[in-house]
């Protein structure tokens, strides 16, 4: 795998750039552009350009061969340690090859002997050069894939969260409106019917819905109308809604289910009595936020709870990089405030 990693870096522009660049320096060295063009500028061309194009590719060869064996980042290092010594033999050799070509073949005047040992430091040289110039590119190429790499597992365990959040969420309402049934089923068998009849209507649309993360709110809003008729099978004239929506807020988005979640969670703890009702209040804020607050009415005894409604409700906004949901108890109400996403226009 971090062989092929390797492989798949694409430095053709830079193995160009790198050649021109030494047979540039070649022809500033030897001043050819003092003299005019003839054959021994075309000689110096090709000895340059087999020269630079052979150090080039050597040097590339090697240090590909330690960065498959040592591929981390924190390993460069030793890449460079042991690869630019072997890159500095290499380079002084194939200087020598190309001189002592030359010089056999009358390709040119033979060199100074003084200029083989220059080779040795210029070849150290070079070999610094082009090594520290694969590795950077190699360095930040790793670097960025990285980062892409860590982005792209974020993105991936974000949404895995977010499913994980949203199966939650039928269950859930399943497993209460089959409480509701069981109760209706004992008290009043035509009602447990109807009931019956809106809660497959209802969940046909939770099961749709629930598939996206994001709606705008006036799907959420016709939702909970058809929500709060289910409820108003068991609860009758005791449970009664309030909305407060401002138009221009309509086509603003939040995680699916919010408004259903925030819903059930009032109806859960709160006592529904012909004498005590209950009333949910859904309004939009000036200020971008939406507030769902109900009059408080705690129920005395102990009520079953499986921590899903508020809590699925915070961690959904946290995973969307969204605003905290602020909640609020008083002695009369109990308060829950949201932030609305803005569209994308």
């Amino acid at each position: 795998m971090k062989a092929q990693q390797v492989e798949q870096l694409d430095d053709r522009w830079l193995r160009v750039s790198g050649v021109a660049f030494f047979v540039g320096l070649s022809i500033y060295t030897f001043k050819a552009y003092e003299h005019p063009f003839s054959l021994a500028t075309v000689n110096l061309l090709i000895e340059s350009v087999v020269n630079s194009t052979a150090t080039w590719e050597t040097d590339r060869w090697i240090l590909r061969r330690f960065q498959r064996r040592y591929p981390a980042l924190q390993q460069a290092r030793k890449r460079l340690l042991l690869a630019i010594p072997l890159c500095w033999l290499c380079n002084v050799l194939i200087d020598w090859a190309v001189m002592w070509v030359v010089d056999v073949t009358g390709f040119r005047p033979p060199y100074p002997r003084a200029v083989y040992l220059q080779t040795i430091t210029s070849g150290l040289i070079i070999a610094f050069l082009i090594t520290g110039i694969q590795e950077s590119v190699y360095y930040f190429s790793r670097l960025l894939q990285a980062e892409k790499e860590k982005e792209q597992l974020q993105k991936e365990n974000l949404q895995t969260q977010l499913d994980s959040l949203k199966k939650q969420v039928n269950p859930h309402f399943l497993f209460n409106s089959l409480n509701t049934l069981s109760y209706l089923i004992g008290e009043d068998a035509e009602r447990a019917e109807e009931f019956l009849d809106e809660m497959c209507k209802v969940y046909r649309y939770l099961l749709r819905n629930n598939e996206n993360e994001l709606t705008n709110l006036a799907t959420e809003l016709q939702f909970i109308r058809s929500y709060f008729h289910l409820l108003k099978t068991r609860y009758g004239d005791s449970l009664h809604l309030d909305l407060a929506i401002e138009p221009r807020y309509e086509q603003s988005l939040l995680p699916s289910l919010t408004l259903q979640l925030l819903v059930e969670n009032a109806v859960k703890h709160n006592v529904i009595h012909k004498d005590y009702p209950l009333t949910v209040h859904i309004s939009t804020q000036p200020n971008g936020l939406l507030m769902v607050r109900n009059n408080l009415q705690k129920k005395v005894q102990h009520v079953a709870s499986n921590q899903v409604g508020l809590s699925n409700i915070a961690s959904k906004f946290n995973l969307l990089k969204q605003p905290e949901i602020e909640v609020m108890q008083t002695d009369t109400e109990f308060m829950v405030t949201v932030p609305l996403i803005q569209a994308n226009p």
